[in-house]
């Protein structure tokens, strides 16, 4: 397998995207190192540096944090397991401003006992930029963790995107009600 990454501006900061030959694979923000070291670590491969038609294909990723817009080329989830690829296909359909609960997508599945695994789906999320996990939260409505930065950074997509949000001392959560109609997603 040929691996293959390119630097992207957004409006977060620095993020890598790598494409293996069936697509984008994996998203990270930081530094080029560790991009690099991470890809090596997970896979065993070293990738190189992308050509035109990839870095193409990236720009659509900066896209995203400017315009209500979704990446449409082709992505690659291989690798996860079946759950886990559910979890992220649910999880890309929700809209930019609104959230959903682990529990909400788990009931979406059909196992509504599986909150916590649906958070453990998520935090391996190879493309968190690009499958929102994001807006993925407690039932509380306190954001828990993000795979692509953590708790602040995942604040603050949230605020780019309009939700509105309550800090405290202890946590973050989410203003406004969610989990609407399944059928809304």
């Amino acid at each position: 397998m040929t691996l293959k990454f390119t630097a992207v501006t957004a409006a977060i900061g620095t993020l890598y995207a790598v494409f293996s030959d069936a697509g984008l694979c994996h998203i990270t923000l930081g530094l080029e190192q560790d991009c690099v070291a991470t890809i090596r670590r997970r896979t065993g491969i070293t990738p190189m540096r992308a050509d035109a038609e990839l870095i193409a294909f990236s720009q659509q990723i900066s896209v995203l944090f400017t315009e209500n817009t979704r990446y449409a080329a082709p992505i690659s989830l291989a690798g996860l397991t079946p759950f886990q690829q559910q979890v992220l296909e649910i999880t890309a359909q929700i809209p930019p401003g609104q959230v959903r609960s682990y529990g909400f997508i788990a009931r979406v599945i059909g196992k509504p006992q599986a909150s916590r695994a649906v958070g453990s789906a998520l935090a391996k999320n190879p493309l968190p930029f690009v499958i929102p996990c994001h807006r993925v939260i407690h039932a509380d409505g306190t954001l828990g963790a993000y795979s692509g930065g953590g708790t602040a950074l995942k604040a603050r997509l949230l605020e780019r995107e309009g939700v509105n949000l309550i800090t405290n001392r202890h946590s973050i959560r989410v203003k406004t009600p969610f989990d609407v109609a399944l059928n809304s997603v």
